[in-house]
């Protein structure tokens, strides 16, 4: 009889594969990378490999799903480590900065390319609307804590500010990823983009 191997051990596996294959699209993209180079890259077995994810599909979409519970987490840290909402908001812009010139060596092309290229995909789309949706909720719950601190006096629906954050962080992004951050001038961008969404919220101070 084989041992049982305990939760924390499968965790420990799942988060390793999920770390090798990172590696590989990063350095590959989406569309070239393969089972195979998942195996190679985290020095398992295939048949390890295919225990915990049966498809790259299925561990891309568990990337996407760390990286948003990773982003909510900063989110929840950043208004717990201030009484400020609108210091938390700024500061989340802000690290969009420093992601922003790190893209290339981040996940962020692959995630374009899995995404926009394959929009007409119907699994793809319904991926991509709940990613979006999530992301909207979390920047609307955030505003909303501004409201309810009296920090904030929106001029338009907190919801409506969300998507209009959002969608301004994804053409930058997108923007970058065309023709760098450099050209696409990312930093005054964003910059513009606080000095927009401070005068959309009414913050006075």
């Amino acid at each position: 009889m084989s041992p049982k191997i305990s939760d924390e051990h499968k965790e420990l596996r799942r988060q390793q594969i999920l770390e090798a294959a990172e590696r590989v699209f990063i350095r590959k993209g989406y569309e070239p990378a393969t089972m195979k180079d998942f195996v190679e890259e985290a020095e398992m077995s295939r048949g390890w490999i295919y225990l915990y994810f049966q498809s790259k599909e299925e561990i891309f979409g568990a990337l996407m799903e760390k990286f948003d519970t990773a982003n909510a987490k900063e989110m929840n840290e950043q208004l717990e480590e201030t009484d400020s909402t609108w210091e938390a908001l700024v500061a989340l812009l802000n690290q969009q900065k420093k992601d922003l010139s790190a893209t290339a060596e981040s996940l962020s092309p692959t995630f374009y390319e899995y995404y926009l290229s394959g929009w007409r995909d119907s699994l793809r789309r319904e991926q991509l609307t709940r990613r979006f949706e999530r992301s909207i909720a979390g920047y609307t719950r955030l505003l909303q804590t501004g409201v309810d601190r009296g920090e904030f006096n929106p001029s338009l629906p907190i919801a409506l500010v969300a998507k209009i954050i959002v969608s301004q962080l994804d053409g930058i992004l997108s923007h970058t990823l065309a023709v760098g951050a450099e050209q696409a001038e990312a930093d005054r961008l964003l910059d513009a983009l606080i000095v927009y969404t401070r005068q959309l919220l009414g913050v006075s101070k």
